[in-house]
């Protein structure tokens, strides 16, 4: 239930046909299935655990038939709530990898398959025989993905792979709550700004404690989950163009660092102006607050005048506001005096929601454009029938449970639709029938005639419009850059501040940008010739804004009818979709910040500042464009693709799952302390004031724990192993705890603090590219998480550092033809701004 898939051994795009459902005898409650993308794949599905069965979830929702292939003992985290969600629409066999009958029906498999996932441990693929390179000589267009615990990475690629051992030795769960001064600053060794000033009294956070904290969602699963997914997407693409198969990798390591790729950087000049910004320090208030009902809300963006204003009377005074956020002059900045700023209006703000009912300040919040979401639990949030609505959430017939309901189709396409496209099956029901096919004459799939282009990379000769606002749109262009693509960064004449910034500087790394003012004429008639010349644009306006300019994608579809269009979203479609979407916002409405956070234990909620509900959005927008330029590569046809913030978040707590009735069934909550989800998957703290992380899942490893430690309770009292072992564990020291259990074979790390800050003088983090070092103008020397995801024979690639506002304007407009003299011109007349470095 809770580790990692390895063997440890308009202008807003609102598309008729998004999503469809299929027919009701397929167990789903809608409408008959139309074609995905994937329909005439292949896909043998050979992991366990989170990532894997969720990275093939997508292929299977986007019309791909995929077949579970489990041992014949059955998956050993068969039990896990989330296996209900993740295998949906999959067919399951069972088959016997470790005989030689076992592996030739699998060859034969492999034979006719297009792509195969696994998630076995390092060098299990080989030793079955089952390895790329073995496959590959059958069926030279193969496509193989494996998601590892730390890839190849010589000093933990032999560690075991649980997601929480991952978050552990990495030191994810210290930054769960955020690092004092910002983990940039850690990173560095320095305090950070104000270091005199501690956080303001009464802010808490899910537990009330020091130290690492576990959090319920498995970040470093759900990193590696987007980019096995988008990997294999391109690779598709890469097949299409290239005629040669491809292998994926990626690991839950990459995947950690997929969660915390924009907070953990080291820059040659933390001091430039800008960089540095408050809300992943661990001292900042971020907006939760509880109301008169005991219910709490996330009001972000900050505009504590409206706040304190609205609550001064004995009812709630809903008002509008007479200026936006940014030209607010109350407004909280993001710089160290707005930190500052928050620290003294904490209590105020506090004492001002609690006066109304959480359903008040919503409505409130919802009359003047602002956002203010109530903190609900995943059951609440699979219970909307908004959600329901807009087919981010499902009915399911499950065969076991009936009725159920879990997170929907994530990707939304206008021209290939996803669907779900059934229940979970049962452990080898289709075996008969997945073996009596073997010998069919399916091929794999997109076999044309005629050259082929070679690729360097899998996205080599697309170009990428980036017109995306804040973190949710630029970062996915950061993705597709890193797989080939020449992404332009359209930058509006006054994102200078943004751009530089450690989340402007994180999410347009790879990128050029341009500076254009698209209401001038000039300014428009330069973004069109980039149009003539690209493959995809994409957004996260709000409604209305595309169409103003006439871009909107009936628009430009008529124009350019191969352009790939992506407008992602806040909510999903329907009431809220005029409401400022945020991270914040869908991470309180899908139930996220409510687990990460042990609400049900009593606690507070608690927004993880490793949180994907921005970049995850952005990570969904990049597998919808590869997919939707697969597709595009065999028919010639360009499409409209769209997501959510609140589409990320459903993925985050898809372990969750409700009956249609609303009962819930157990699918694990964190205890009141934050220290992991039974006596046998939590967090200790040791003699030395360390921690460790201890995952002993299986009935052996426990065994094993029972006979190193002595005075072990008999039976399986949650509250006596838990006495036991954290009496162990208080009387020894750290080292000697990890020694003594991992020489037993009992999964177990220290929870290393400092990962982060040696992370980057890491030779072999340096030579597997887990770590970047690239330039940027404004703070020089620019070291981030680097490739999360690897490819060969198409590589993935850091074209770049980040780019400044308007950095290569002048650069772009030569190579459309302007003159110097043009550009001079554009710029004195403020249609463009020119930001080349002097």
């Amino acid at each position: 239930m809770f580790h990692s898939s390895t063997l440890g051994s308009q202008s807003w795009w609102y598309p008729q046909h998004s999503r469809c459902y299929v027919e009701a005898d397929k167990g789903v409650k809608g409408l008959s299935r139309m074609a995905g993308a994937f329909e005439d794949l292949r896909v043998l599905d050979l992991s366990w655990g989170i990532a894997g069965p969720m990275t093939t979830m997508f292929l299977a929702d986007n019309g791909a038939e995929v077949i579970r292939i489990e041992p014949p003992l059955g998956d050993p985290f068969a039990q896990q709530t989330g296996y209900r969600v993740w295998n949906r629409g999959k067919r399951s066999a069972t088959l016997d990898l470790q005989s030689d009958k076992g592996r030739r029906q699998f060859h034969a498999l492999a034979q006719t398959s297009d792509v195969v996932v696994d998630s076995f441990s390092l060098g299990t693929t080989e030793k079955l025989g089952i390895d790329h390179e073995a496959l590959s000589a059958l069926n030279p267009r193969i496509i193989t993905c494996s998601i590892t615990a730390y890839g190849e990475h010589t000093v933990h690629r032999d560690r075991p792979g649980y997601d929480g051992l991952v978050a552990a030795r990495t030191g994810l769960l210290f930054d769960q709550k955020g690092r004092r001064g910002t983990a940039m600053e850690f990173i560095g060794g320095r305090p950070g700004p104000l270091p005199e000033f501690d956080a303001p009294d009464g802010l808490i956070r899910g537990a009330d404690r020091e130290g690492p904290i576990f959090p319920r969602t498995p970040w470093p699963s759900v990193g590696a989950t987007y980019f096995a997914t988008l990997g294999i997407a391109a690779a598709l693409r890469a097949r299409q163009v290239s005629g040669l198969g491809q292998r994926v990798t990626t690991s839950l390591l990459q995947g950690a660092l997929a969660a915390v790729c924009l907070n953990w950087q080291r820059v040659e000049n933390p001091d430039a102006p800008l960089y540095w910004m408050w809300p992943i320090d661990s001292r900042s208030i971020e907006g939760l607050y509880e109301c008169a009902d005991g219910k709490w809300v996330h009001h972000w963006t900050l505009r504590p005048r409206w706040v304190l204003s609205a609550a001064e009377g004995e009812k709630l005074s809903p008002r509008g506001l007479d200026a936006g956020y940014r030209d607010d002059p109350d407004r909280v900045s993001m710089e160290p005096d707005g930190m500052l700023t928050g620290i003294f209006l904490h209590q105020q703000l506090a004492d001002a929601f609690k006066k109304f009912p959480s359903d008040e300040w919503v409505r409130a919040a919802e009359e003047a454009g602002l956002g203010i979401t109530t903190v609900r639990s995943p059951g609440e949030a699979l219970a909307d029938k908004s959600f329901l609505a807009d087919g981010c959430v499902v009915e399911v017939d499950d065969p076991d449970e009936g009725p159920i309901h879990h997170a929907g189709p994530l990707l939304e396409f206008s021209a290939t639709p996803s669907s779900v496209a059934g229940p979970a099956p049962r452990s080898g029901q289709h075996t008969e029938e997945v073996l009596a096919g073997i010998n069919s004459s399916k091929r794999p799939s997109g076999v044309t005639g005629g050259a082929h282009q070679s690729l360097a990379h899998p996205l080599a000769g697309i170009r990428v419009l980036d017109l995306g606002l804040g973190v949710a749109g630029p970062f996915t262009g950061r993705a597709l850059a890193d797989l080939g693509a020449d992404v332009i960064k359209i930058n509006a004449l006054h994102d200078t501040y943004w751009n530089g910034t450690h989340m402007g500087l994180g999410t347009n790394r790879g990128k050029r940008s341009i500076a254009l003012n698209l209401k001038d004429s000039a300014g428009r008639e330069v973004l069109e010739k980039l149009l003539q010349q690209s493959d995809v644009i994409t957004f996260n306006w709000r409604p209305g804004a595309a169409a103003r300019l006439g871009l909107d994608y009936e628009t430009l579809r008529e124009r350019y009818p191969r352009l790939v269009y992506c407008n992602t979203r806040g909510y999903e479609k329907g009431p809220r979709s005029d409401l400022p979407g945020t991270d914040q916002n869908a991470a309180a409405m899908t139930g996220t910040e409510w687990e990460d956070g042990a609400c049900d234990a009593g606690n507070p909620p608690l927004w993880s500042r490793s949180n994907m509900g921005d970049t995850g959005n952005a990570l969904l927008a990049a597998i919808a464009i590869a997919i939707a330029l697969y597709h595009r590569d065999k028919t010639g046809e360009g499409q409209a693709v769209s997501t959510s913030i609140v589409n990320a978040g459903l993925l985050h707590t898809s372990y969750a799952w409700i009956h249609a009735d609303g009962t819930e069934p157990e699918w694990g909550h964190v205890d009141g302390d934050q220290f992991g989800l039974s006596p046998y998957y939590r967090l200790y703290r040791c003699a030395t004031g360390e921690w460790i992380f201890l995952a002993a899942m299986t009935t052996e490893q426990r065994a094993r724990l029972r006979a190193i430690l002595p005075g072990a309770p008999p039976g399986d009292d949650a509250e006596s192993l838990g006495a036991w072992l954290s009496s162990y564990f208080e009387n020894t020291v750290a080292t000697e705890a990890f020694r003594a259990l991992d020489d037993g074979r009992v999964p177990i790390e220290i929870v290393d603090e400092y990962f982060c800050r040696e992370l980057f003088d890491d030779p072999e983090a340096k030579r597997l590219n887990l770590v970047s070092q690239t330039w940027s103008s404004s703070v020089g020397r620019f070291e981030d998480p680097g490739l999360l995801v690897n490819m060969a024979p198409a590589q993935t690639v850091v074209q770049r550092g980040p780019c400044a506002c308007g950095e290569q304007t002048r650069d772009i407009l030569l190579g459309l033809g302007y003159s110097d003299a043009d550009v001079d011109a554009m710029a004195d007349g403020r249609a463009i701004l020119d930001g080349t470095p002097s």
